[in-house]
């Protein structure tokens, strides 16, 4: 008996020490075009649904699929490839421009490592919560709210471009067991962009 306590003792323990390393990770990745938006409120996280599996994309638009980032979205045109790397992380980002030639819709990524995978797949919903709540602090976003990408737990907020302040920049940061997933817009509309949101899927590997 005494020995199937101390067992589960060592099981709390681990998935404590687990939390804590990813959490700290979290904390100091970078994996956003540096923008962010202000405000001061915030709400709570709904549960995570499950997946959907039927997508409706706006007419004309085409699926692009990453099988290296473990992903599927649609956009209204060829994506381009961009890697940024600095001290605190890296991230790849998937995005398309408009006839201004101006980024209109983004997928960026931030991959974690097998040992940070292992870690994320027993993470609760509370523990999702927190290392979204340590990714919205790290971009200094005050204003946010907690939704589902996908089935996924995932944070949503709004901001401007960094170069044209009259642009809105809206943003998912979708929580999984292999990453981070940031899906991102620029001067779209709201329903604009949430048909774009909706076409998001995660692959089957990359979902806890």
């Amino acid at each position: 008996m005494k020995k199937q306590e101390t067992t589960r003792k060592k099981k709390r323990f681990d998935m404590k020490r687990s939390f804590r390393r990813i959490s700290a990770v979290i904390a100091t990745m970078a994996f956003t075009t540096g923008l962010a938006a202000c405000g001061s409120s915030q709400s709570t996280a709904p549960s995570a649904n499950k997946a959907t599996s039927s997508v409706t994309a706006p007419q004309g638009w085409k699926k692009f699929t990453s099988k290296d980032l473990g992903y599927s979205v649609y956009f209204p045109g060829v994506p381009e490839k961009d890697t940024y790397k600095d001290p605190t992380g890296a991230y790849a980002r998937y995005s398309t421009v408009n006839d201004k030639d101006h980024i209109n819709y983004a997928v960026s990524v931030t991959k974690f490592t097998r040992k940070q995978v292992e870690d994320s797949k027993g993470f609760n919903d509370a523990q999702k919560h927190k290392v979204l709540t340590n990714v919205a602090r790290l971009l200094q976003i005050d204003k946010y709210s907690f939704t589902t990408v996908d089935g996924h737990m995932a944070i949503s907020y709004t901001g401007h471009d960094s170069e044209d302040s009259s642009v809105i920049m809206r943003r998912e940061v979708v929580y999984s067991s292999a990453g981070l997933y940031g899906l991102e817009s620029f001067g779209t509309s709201s329903s604009e962009y949430k048909q774009f949101v909706d076409t998001f899927r995660l692959s089957k590997d990359t979902q806890e």
